[in-house]
């Protein structure tokens, strides 16, 4: 990946002119700082990290504005002199969307982080998008309120990232992703300029719409105005098990479509419920992406040697990987891992829960266990879904486990239609397994369809093989989701990772994002590299 020409100013220049807009202590180019911001928690920089390459693509510095007015200050000074501009929010992206590929000014939001005012009387809040999640959730919940948005990564990522990669909380199949949940915003474009959406005049296209999940291509937000809901009186949380995958999915769609609105509707694959119903309580978001990978080749291992006829060869491979105790070892055969995974014979758990006030709450828990019971579903207990709930953000700090091992892991969110959702399943299974070891779960249900959230897990010897084979991974997983009818992210958004899969994906719509583009940002500077291919709908 080469880097653009960048007319580049001397250095002392830089931060003087950045130093006169926010303070001399709050720009930085001390070798920590530039470290921490060349990167988010996109896996592949982390695979050069751990190989030896911390900050393949430092910025020139770091700069924390704690007002609009000095975004506004730092933008057009980079505009002056055309040196590239990447909004930074937590960091806890996992695309390479603030990476700064091309040198340049990595902007801090996080010190816009007030919440500017809660309109009890048309349930909004109107806050800065540097505010951290759940800082914000915790006022509204303070006030009586809830946004309804819980991403596994609510204690870690800002109010902005989630408006700028259209993000998807837990809680989507209820309160809709942070796309359905935003009535304006404020941004700083490309000139310094701010557009304040609610200023919209009839006939005016829809700039929210426009701007919400844009990757800071367009501009910085700022500011956002929401629609909020009253804090729940009640909450309902239940499990329930499958015989198959293919009955999981029929009663979710059942229930969906019987005009019911859970907060959670997940359904694990097989194994993924085998490593959740083994073990004494019930999964986190994603069950053994990470804590549990060395339990669930454990329990694989041990079922594969003792079940009748297992003296082929591919489970001797496995009991040897399990004898070494090493994740990493059994990672390495990842086609044995998976054909042992598709064997296994388990149900499949499905996780249902409802919020609101109390009569409602009831009558459609009542209901939903009448549509899953008929539907050939078991009542699992309120104990599993509880458990779900109280463990639901443990993922996001589980998955460094992995890594520890030389290995590495990633999630992958893609959705379709209900008729396509099998096939789309079957199709990225098939692409993966020969690299990686790969399980799923759904989840992110809607009338019309559902999101597939894949995790995979590999192994190779250095970091130069596994960057590698995380690029073959990648391509044969996007290029399955587009030839099964899917969109290949539902909520992490694009970033580096997808933006190549875009092309595919949007084909001549592309044109109109190029000509926006241009005339928004005619010099190129906002977080260039990312969401779309420089070329995408013929720019040069």
């Amino acid at each position: 990946m080469l880097r653009p020409a960048v007319t580049r100013l001397p250095q002392a220049h830089l931060i003087a002119g950045l130093a006169a807009i926010v303070g001399p202590t709050r720009v930085s180019t001390e070798l920590p700082d530039l470290v921490a911001y060349s990167a988010d928690f996109w896996p592949k920089l982390q695979i050069w990290k751990l190989g030896g390459d911390p900050e393949r693509y430092p910025p020139d510095c770091v700069v924390w504005p704690s007002t609009e007015a000095e975004v506004q200050g730092v933008v057009s000074f980079c505009a002056e002199h055309a040196i590239p501009l990447i909004p930074y929010g937590g960091g806890s992206g996992v695309c390479g969307g603030t990476v700064p590929i091309s040198g340049g000014v990595v902007v801090d939001l996080k010190r816009l982080r007030s919440i500017v005012a809660i309109d009890r009387d048309s349930h909004t809040v109107t806050a800065e998008g540097g505010i951290l999640g759940q800082h914000l959730e915790d006022r509204l919940a303070a006030a009586g309120f809830t946004l309804g948005h819980f991403p596994s990564s609510i204690m870690c990522s800002t109010l902005g990232g989630w408006l700028a990669t259209r993000s998807g909380g837990q809680f989507s199949s209820r309160y809709g992703k942070i796309e359905d949940m935003v009535l304006s915003l404020r941004v700083v474009l490309a000139d310094g300029s701010v557009l304040d959406t609610a200023d919209r005049s009839t006939g005016d296209p829809d700039w929210t719409q426009l701007l919400v999940g844009s990757e800071g291509t367009l501009g910085f937000i700022t500011q956002a105005t929401l629609r909020v809901h009253a804090a729940p009186a009640s909450r309902h949380f239940r499990g329930f098990k499958f015989h198959t995958l293919y009955d999981g999915l029929t009663a979710m769609r059942l229930v969906m479509q019987a005009g019911l609105e859970p907060v959670v509707l997940r359904l694990y694959d097989p194994f993924d419920s085998m490593v959740a119903l083994g073990k004494q309580d019930a999964p986190g978001d994603g069950a053994a992406e990470a804590h549990g990978m060395r339990g669930a080749i454990e329990r694989l291992s041990h079922w594969a040697t003792t079940r009748p006829g297992a003296a082929g060869g591919f489970t001797r491979r496995l009991r040897r990987a399990a004898r070494t105790k090493a994740i990493a070892a059994a990672l390495s055969v990842p086609s044995v891992v998976n054909k042992l995974a598709q064997a296994v014979p388990s149900q499949c758990l499905l996780i249902i829960g409802f919020e609101g006030p109390d009569e409602a709450v009831q009558r459609s828990a009542w209901r939903s266990r009448q549509i899953l019971l008929d539907a050939d579903g078991t009542d699992a207990g309120s104990h599993v879904g509880e458990t779900w709930l109280a463990k639901r953000h443990a993922v996001s700090f589980k998955q460094a486990r992995i890594y520890q091992t030389g290995s590495f892991v990633d999630t992958m969110e893609v959705a379709t239609t209900w008729d396509r959702l099998p096939q789309l399943y079957e199709s990225v299974r098939r692409a993966v397994s020969p690299h990686a070891f790969i399980m799923a779960h759904f989840s992110h249900a809607y009338r019309e369809g559902c999101s597939i959230y894949f995790t995979f897990a590999a192994h190779r010897s250095n970091a130069e093989r596994s960057a590698g084979l995380y690029d073959t991974i990648w391509d044969a997983a996007l290029l399955a989701t587009q030839a099964a009818g899917g969109t290949t992210s539902h909520h992490h958004g694009v970033g580096i990772s997808k933006k190549h899969a875009m092309v595919a994906e949007h084909g001549e719509m592309l044109r109109a994002w190029r000509a926006l583009k241009d005339a928004m940002d005619p010099q190129g500077i906002l977080n260039p590299g990312k969401l779309f291919p420089d070329n995408a709908g013929g720019g040069a």
